[in-house]
């Protein structure tokens, strides 16, 4: 029973030695971010005195993973799809898609985020002709299962 404790003893102290350095990290973050901070409203304050710089309202970052349909996206899931030997899946395209950003495939939320958005966009494309979306038989799939490019 005691062997078991000290296990258990350690693994926590090692657990909380971690969330300690990811505070300090982040006290550290802050710091600098506060200091950034100062600078550029000082060189607002050089061009305009009397600008309320408090008045400023806090941008939102933006959304983790975020995308642009315009842009890398797009391009990311024609270029695998054009490469691909045959007809994809939506996970198979937003898993390269994912891989291409450095994102960690075996997150399960995140490869629920990207093939969502995956799939809208190859909806997206389907109806505009560059796309196809293919039936299969493979159960518990949605009514399209595979993805190809027609141009």
């Amino acid at each position: 029973m005691t062997e078991d404790r000290s296990h258990a003893l350690s693994g926590l102290v090692a657990k909380r030695a971690e969330i300690a350095g990811q505070i300090v990290e982040a006290r550290t973050a802050l710091r600098q971010l506060l200091i950034d901070l100062d600078h550029v409203d000082a060189a607002i304050r050089i061009f305009d005195p009397d600008f309320d710089v408090d008045g400023i309202r806090p941008k939102a970052p933006a959304a983790p993973y975020a995308v642009s349909y315009r842009g890398e996206f797009v391009r990311v899931v024609l270029d695998v799809m054009r490469e691909a030997k045959g007809p994809m899946s939506t996970k198979e395209i937003a898993r390269h898609v994912m891989a291409g950003r450095g994102v960690n495939s075996a997150d399960p939320v995140a490869l629920q985020l990207f093939s969502r958005r995956t799939r809208a966009l190859l909806y997206h494309y389907r109806d505009r002709g560059m796309i196809r979306s293919i039936k299969a038989n493979d159960p518990g799939r949605r009514r399209f299962n595979l993805w190809e490019i027609t141009v």
